[in-house]
């Protein structure tokens, strides 16, 4: 690449390559005006980019991030290829999506922090709902979190006034840094439609935390007998 204040000349760094753009002064307009330009690249595609560091990685994946949370790595790897030409390192896609996941979500133990206030939260906009948080003590740091019972008010008298007398119990994984496991009650409404009653956030699948979730549900919902309520399991849960 050739310059100077009147004219400038770039090619294309492949020696092979006949790409080519020159472009000069135009006095009668002030301007430069490009005077030849040869647009073909003869090259092969190099996928290596020193300018493809982390800090670039984790600034592109958070926009990707904000509209595809569960992009999984192999994704992230075509994505960087197709996009922007240039192939990623599993060592620095692993490192640069944690990062990325870190700055767009927030770590997760500041999420945790949160919690108190989102159960407050709850309270104040879902009148008359169930929330309870239940912490471990720890000695010389702040609790830790053991299980989380929500049940919203609505949908507590959406189930009581019409969907059908069948509640279904079951719990899953949850995919994350600290884990845990989903406890969930659900019911199912007039369009067969799956209508969710109750749920919590346990640290393990157990038979305490599911007899503390089966009692928090049977204060909102009532006397299961009373109300004929039936209940439907993949197992015994109490």
């Amino acid at each position: 690449m050739k310059n100077d204040k009147d004219r400038a000349r770039a090619v294309c760094k492949h020696e092979t390559c006949n790409w080519l753009i020159f472009c000069g002064r135009n006095d009668k307009k002030t301007c430069f005006q490009i005077k030849t330009f040869v647009s073909k690249h003869d090259c092969p595609t190099d996928f290596k980019n020193k300018q493809a560091n982390r800090k670039w990685v984790v600034k592109m994946l958070k926009k990707v991030l904000r509209i595809n949370p569960e992009i999984k790595h192999g994704q992230i790897h075509e994505l960087f290829k197709v996009d922007y030409k240039v192939i990623l390192d599993d060592n620095m896609v692993f490192r640069a999506t944690k990062e990325a996941r870190d700055l767009v979500e927030g770590s997760e133990r500041e999420q945790y922090g949160l919690l108190w206030d989102y159960a407050n939260e709850l309270m104040m906009s879902n009148p008359n709902s169930t929330v309870r948080m239940n912490t471990t003590p720890m000695p010389e740091s702040p609790p830790q979190f053991k299980r989380f019972y929500v049940c919203l008010d609505a949908c507590k008298q959406g189930f009581k006034a019409g969907c059908r007398p069948l509640i279904g119990l079951d719990g899953c994984f949850l995919k994350g840094y600290y884990g845990g496991q989903l406890l969930s009650a659900v019911g199912q409404d007039g369009n067969n439609q799956i209508y969710v009653i109750a749920y919590a956030i346990v640290d393990v699948e157990n038979k305490d935390n599911w007899k503390w979730f089966l009692e928090l549900l049977h204060k909102d919902l009532g006397n299961y007998e009373r109300n004929g309520w039936n209940f439907i399991s993949d197992m015994q849960k109490v």
